[in-house]
């Protein structure tokens, strides 16, 4: 389960709008994580959000099934369901809030 939106995202200078998270960097796993930490940003369930399958395929979990080296700094950005997101390989997420024309 990923961990939750921290209150404490704002003293790290981060303007409204934008959460960072935690998943587990398991292929296993991060799919179904971060799908459960944008429906809970949104209010909803997970089967109300877009397929993850159509929008990335396979994106999170490849980036933790076969982990590039630590040194490789490795992260992925996408935008999917009204977020502009990043994930580090550490498991760290990023997401940022943007308008219907897909600026922040």
């Amino acid at each position: 389960m990923p961990r939750e939106p921290s209150d404490d995202d704002e003293q790290r200078g981060d303007p409204p709008g934008i959460v960072r998270a935690q998943i587990e960097p398991r292929s296993e796993t991060a799919d179904n994580e971060f799908l459960e930490l944008v429906a809970r940003l949104e209010g909803v369930d997970t089967t109300e959000l877009p397929s993850l399958y159509r929008e990335v395929n396979h994106t999170i979990e490849n980036l933790f099934k076969t982990p590039p080296s630590s040194a490789a700094q490795m992260e992925v950005a996408f935008s999917y369901s009204g977020y502009r997101v990043t994930i580090d390989q550490r498991g760290n997420v990023k997401l940022v809030r943007v308008d219907d024309s897909g600026t922040a």
